[in-house]
């Protein structure tokens, strides 16, 4: 008797699977190192906590702003990235949302973001999951380039201080738009030209975080922590949830930063941009979440009227809201 043998997508989906697990547990248990190290040493950092009880409004204005400033950034780059892959347009509102409502999500274990965002353009706009995940894996892979280039750029043009810096992040921007001038070529070139703005909004982001801790960062060294935060951020499976990126964060704090206990402000640093994040995105994403339901729903509802009996029943897509 000849034994069967599964169907290649299968295999492939349960490894998948395997491996989302895996890396969700491993972030789960270095978000909880994190917090642990914090915790046991407040003694240590209380000169931070002390500049956490009293912070300075407009460093708290920076750090909601650039946090919120990345919504659209990223629902550009998502936007480009699909039409490129999918040839498929989708508003920049609606991409903010799905952006917001992921940020959220991949807050928790399993990558429920990415997940629910392919379901949702297979539903509402059509597009294969294959196509729609191939964007956002396009857009990782733009953003770990683009973070792994400023942090080799802080850690060796960034050593002559922040004007070559600054002068290099310009020059690469301006390089972009002019390669964005090929047809073939602009789609992509357009997302990896918001990717680096990105990166530039990424490293205020920290140094508003460093700030309210009562360490200010120098430039080189927030866009070295912003590489490094972004490189750790794109890992497959592991980067995407809380975990890796606050160690990683805290690592370069502590390589460039020669102060006392580094390592557990930069930790501290990184689990506030989270914590601020989670504030700032809970009324945005619940309302984008909404707006999101009733695109879904009535993608549903028109698909069973243009084909009755044939049609998915909007049950099957509740798991896959994004």
């Amino acid at each position: 008797m000849q034994q069967q043998v599964p169907d290649r997508p299968l295999s492939t989906g349960v490894r998948w699977h395997v491996w989302r697990v895996v890396g969700s547990a491993i972030g789960i248990v270095l978000v909880v190192l994190a917090i642990w190290l914090v915790v046991s040493h407040t003694s240590q950092v209380s000169h931070a906590w002390s500049s956490l009880r009293s912070p300075d409004p407009l460093t708290i204005f920076v750090l909601a702003a650039t946090i919120i400033a990345s919504i659209p950034i990223t629902a550009a780059v998502q936007q480009f990235m699909l039409r490129r892959m999918a040839s498929v347009h989708v508003g920049l509102g609606e991409m903010s949302g799905l952006v917001s409502v992921a940020t959220l999500l991949n807050m928790l274990p399993l990558w429920p973001g990415a997940i629910g965002r392919i379901g949702y353009h297979r539903v509402v706009h059509g597009v294969h999951p294959v196509r729609a995940g191939m964007a956002i894996v396009a857009s990782r892979l733009l953003a770990c380039g683009a973070g792994a280039a400023l942090l080799a750029a802080a850690l060796f043009i960034g050593t002559g201080g922040v004007r070559p810096l600054a002068a290099a992040w310009l020059a690469s921007l301006a390089t972009i738009l002019v390669i964005s001038c090929w047809p073939a070529l602009r789609l992509a070139s357009l997302a990896a030209a918001f990717v680096w703005i990105d990166m530039l909004v990424t490293a205020a982001r920290y140094m508003a975080a460093f700030q309210l801790l009562g360490t200010p960062l120098s430039g080189e060294t927030a866009a070295a922590v912003a590489g490094v935060s972004v490189v750790a951020s794109s890992i497959p499976f592991l980067g995407s949830g809380p975990g890796l990126r606050e160690w990683a964060v805290g690592w370069m704090a502590a390589r460039l930063e020669y102060l006392p206990d580094a390592l557990v402000i930069g930790v501290m640093a990184d689990l506030l941009v989270r914590a601020a994040t989670l504030v700032l995105l809970l009324p945005i994403g619940g309302i984008s979440l909404r707006w999101l339901g009733r695109n879904l729903r009535t993608a549903v509802e028109a698909s069973r009227a243009s084909e009755p009996g044939t049609n998915p029943s909007l049950d099957q897509f509740q798991d896959h809201a994004p």
